[in-house]
């Protein structure tokens, strides 16, 4: 058997299995729920309750998101478990696209693709760090005044009581791994993309960004800058087959956070 007739017979399989084990609209949007609706309760619900009856330690919203995103991974979990049969490291491989990336032209799988991802990062931190597009976002909040962020989700506001805080560097480690590996990105693009395209076809990507972006219900003054930039996380992991794509695009922020963060405690700011 020619290796053209092996990879179309395998590609073929691939789309079997894909079909079959598709989620319904019901699935995909019971999951975004399940992880939207605990984020939007601590910004809408719990904080402003906290600020009206009681004085608040200036960390406990994030201490809240920290709790959302470890609640996302112990979901994840959950959802794999009862879905990977039997519950083992290659099959979880195969459900999340844990592989190496792809390269879509040859379908050579192949570590050298990640070099693709340096300017396509680099972008993205231009994109944040110069505020582009930032004026859209403005004119969001101009529009509906009362989605504008709140001095507690302002991260920068965070400088002053982090000073000689050295703790706060655990408390880092724990929302950049369940933030960018274990919860909010396996939740997206691990667990819902590969299962998405039953519902969504071809623009299960876009349908994969808007989600993201809604989800974000704790951050909805930024909604409109995010909903450009959203799909391309879910783009990269689907192109290549890969979950890791999307994992070094967004967990690249990370970098950023912990100079921030360090430089913070340091009382540089």
């Amino acid at each position: 058997m020619s290796t053209q007739t092996i990879t179309s017979t395998n590609n073929l399989e691939e789309l079997s299995t894909s079909v079959k084990d598709q989620y319904t609209l019901r699935q995909i949007l019971g999951i975004w729920a399940s992880v939207a609706l605990p984020m939007g309760f601590s910004y809408w619900v719990i904080m402003p309750i906290l600020l009206s009856r009681v004085s608040v330690n200036p960390f406990t919203y994030l201490f809240l998101m920290i709790t959302g995103l470890v609640w996302q991974g112990f979901l994840a979990y959950l959802i794999l478990k009862r879905e990977v049969k039997p519950f083992t490291w290659e099959n979880l491989k195969d459900r999340l696209w844990l592989h190496t990336p792809t390269n879509p032209k040859t379908g050579i799988r192949s570590g050298r693709v990640f070099l693709w991802m340096i300017p396509l990062v680099l972008s993205k931190e231009v994109y944040y760090r110069f505020g582009f597009l930032g004026g859209l976002d403005e004119l969001w909040v101009k529009a509906f005044p009362f989605l504008a962020s709140p001095p507690y989700a302002v991260i920068q506001n965070l400088a002053e009581p982090a000073v000689g805080q050295w703790w706060l560097l655990g408390l880092l480690a724990v929302l950049i791994v369940f933030n960018y590996l274990l919860g909010e990105e396996l939740i997206f693009r691990g667990i819902l993309l590969p299962r998405m395209s039953g519902v969504f076809g071809k623009w299960d990507v876009i349908a994969n960004g808007i989600l993201f972006t809604t989800y974000h219900m704790h951050m909805p003054w930024s909604w409109p800058s995010n909903l450009l930039v959203d799909w391309i996380y879910a783009w990269v992991a689907k192109r290549h087959k890969s979950y890791w794509m999307a994992v070094v695009f967004h967990g690249i922020d990370a970098v950023f956070l912990t100079f921030m963060f360090i430089v913070a405690i340091m009382g540089l700011v």
